[in-house]
């Protein structure tokens, strides 16, 4: 029955020595001699910059709403996700990365076959991710249940398939502390969502930012991380040096001061979908930000 299921899975063997393993993976303390890919074509999937994300189980509404925006926030910036497909911050992961139709990998502490798959009930998420272009992998033989060995040993793959490991929530004593720990250790960012000082899934997330961690509270603070923008002054500075359109500089001096959109859009004269579409690349290239509901120019 096994073997049935593995010849539907299309998993594929990927060695060290491979042209295919993940150069970031090999430069890690003990990477995986081989690891095992469930993909449409057996490969993991491509973006310009892979965060692998991290949390507990038990998450609540306020993880899943900033874990959710952030996710939507880093579509325009070629992300994908890496995380653990445990249930908790890990399904929400999976579940946003595709309503967003950004690509995902998955990384089990279990085999890929379906009798040997944890958890089990989210073997349908897995093969939608798969359907969807994204990537279920193991260190694991295909029929190797999981252990509670497992799930630590494999966080150290989690974190280096990433530059970074965001840590969205965690109680003191955590699973994804021990991922953190990994990121650490392999030379990586550590990033975290701060949380109320009286709520026990905060309890490691701040005192990871205590400890140096880098402070999330929108995309930018991950950009920042990847060096994909640069401090808000820093920006300012360089605002002359973009090639900017008649319309886009029309709509960069109507905001001497911060504006909601419907504003910008009334002052500016233009059609809404338009003006719309040149605000939006004015904030992903950096030129001005939203803080709240309105946007702000960033200053030189």
């Amino acid at each position: 029955m096994l073997q049935f299921h593995l010849m539907h899975q299309n998993i594929r063997e990927i060695k060290f020595d491979d042209k295919n393993f993940p150069k970031i993976l090999k430069e890690i303390p003990s990477p995986p001699k081989k690891f095992y890919v469930w993909s449409s074509n057996g490969q993991l999937p491509k973006a310009a910059n892979f965060l692998s994300i991290v949390g507990t189980r038990r998450c609540s509404a306020y993880g899943e709403e900033i874990l959710r925006k952030l996710i939507a926030d880093l579509v325009p910036y070629g992300f994908g996700t890496v995380s653990g497909m445990a249930i908790g911050i890990d399904t929400i992961v999976a579940k946003a990365s595709l309503e967003n139709k950004i690509p995902t990998i998955a990384v089990l502490g279990s085999g890929l076959g379906r009798e040997a798959f944890y958890p089990p009930r989210n073997w349908r998420l897995a093969e939608e991710i798969v359907e969807r272009g994204g990537a279920i992998i193991s260190e694991y033989e295909n029929d190797f249940k999981a252990t509670l060995w497992t799930f630590p040993q494999r966080n150290r793959i989690i974190s280096g398939l990433s530059p970074a490991t965001l840590v969205v929530e965690a109680p003191e004593k955590s699973g994804a502390l021990i991922t953190a720990r990994f990121a650490l250790e392999q030379n990586r960012d550590v990033l975290a969502i701060p949380g109320s000082v009286f709520g026990s899934n905060s309890a490691g997330t701040n005192k990871l930012i205590k400890e140096g961690a880098g402070l999330v509270t929108s995309v930018d603070d991950i950009l920042k991380a990847y060096g994909l923008i640069s401090d808000p002054g820093a920006i300012g500075d360089r605002v002359a040096d973009f090639d900017l359109s008649p319309e886009e500089n029309k709509i960069l001096e109507i905001i001497t001061e911060p504006m909601d959109v419907d504003s910008i859009i009334r002052a500016s004269m233009m059609p809404s979908h338009e003006a719309q579409s040149i605000i939006g690349l004015l904030e992903i290239r950096g030129i001005i930000r939203k803080i709240g509901s309105e946007y702000a120019k960033i200053k030189n």
